[in-house]
C-alpha cells in the first residue's frame, strides 16, 4: 500500500508539471482511529467539453490489515450543458473490476458546490448507483474560511444495498489547504458489514 501511495503521488506530481492550467490534483489524507486513508482527484481538461478524471482511494488498517479498502476509477466526462454531463468510467474496487455510465448535474458557486449523479454500474451484475457531493466554504475571517463537505455514494440492486459510503469533513480552509475533523463510514452487503474511521484530515488543492 505504501508503495502504491508513493507511486500515485509521484505520478500526479509529474502530470502537474506538464500543464498546470489544464490539470488539477487534490489529495486528501485522513489519520483515523481504525486506519489511514489516502484519496485524490486528478482532473485533466482535454477541451471545453471533454474532461478526464482519476479518483483513487486507499484505506489501510494500522495493524490487522484485513479490512483494507481500495477504489480506483477513471472517468471520461462530456459536458452536455454548463451543469449537466454524461460520464463513462472503469476501474477497480473491492471486490474487483467495474464499469459505470452515469449523468451528473452540478451547481458551482463561490461559497458552495453541489453535485448529484445517477447511473448504472456493472460489477458481477448491474446496480443503480447514486452519489451526492456537497462542499460549503463560508467566510470566517480575512484569511480563513469554514470548510464542510459530504460525499455519499450508494448502490442498489436486486439483492438490496450491496455498497455504500459517507465521507464527512468539518474544518477550516486557508488559501488552498483544508484541515480539521473527518469521518468515513462504509457499508457492505446490506449493512451486514460496516466500517468506521474517525480522525483528522488535511487536504490541498494544487
Amino acid at each position: 500500500m505504501k508503495a502504491k501511495f508513493i507511486a500515485i503521488t509521484a505520478l500526479a506530481s509529474a502530470f502537474l508539471n506538464l500543464n498546470a492550467q489544464k490539470i488539477s490534483y487534490t489529495p486528501d489524507l485522513v489519520l483515523g482511529n481504525r486506519s489511514y486513508t489516502y484519496m485524490h482527484n486528478v482532473n485533466y481538461q482535454l477541451n471545453e467539453r471533454l474532461k478526464l478524471n482519476n479518483l483513487t482511494l486507499f484505506d489501510t488498517e494500522y495493524t490487522k490489515d484485513k479490512e483494507n479498502i481500495f477504489f480506483i476509477r477513471n472517468t471520461l466526462s462530456y459536458h452536455l450543458t454548463k451543469r449537466l454531463s454524461a460520464n463513462a468510467a472503469f476501474g477497480m474496487k473491492n471486490p474487483g473490476a467495474f464499469f459505470s455510465a452515469y449523468l451528473q448535474y452540478k451547481i458551482i458557486r463561490p461559497s458552495y458546490y453541489l453535485s448529484y449523479s445517477i447511473g448504472t454500474t456493472y460489477q458481477k451484475g448491474f446496480s443503480l448507483e447514486q452519489s451526492v457531493s456537497f462542499e460549503y466554504t463560508p467566510h470566517l475571517t480575512e484569511n480563513f474560511k469554514g470548510y464542510f463537505s459530504v460525499l455519499a455514494i450508494g448502490n442498489l440492486d436486486n439483492s438490496g444495498y450491496p455498497r455504500g459510503l459517507q465521507f464527512i469533513r468539518l474544518g477550516v480552509k486557508q488559501d488552498k489547504m483544508m484541515y480539521g475533523l473527518a469521518s468515513n463510514f462504509d457499508q457492505f452487503n446490506n449493512g451486514k458489514k460496516t466500517l468506521e474511521n474517525i480522525g483528522a484530515f488535511v487536504k490541498y488543492n494544487f
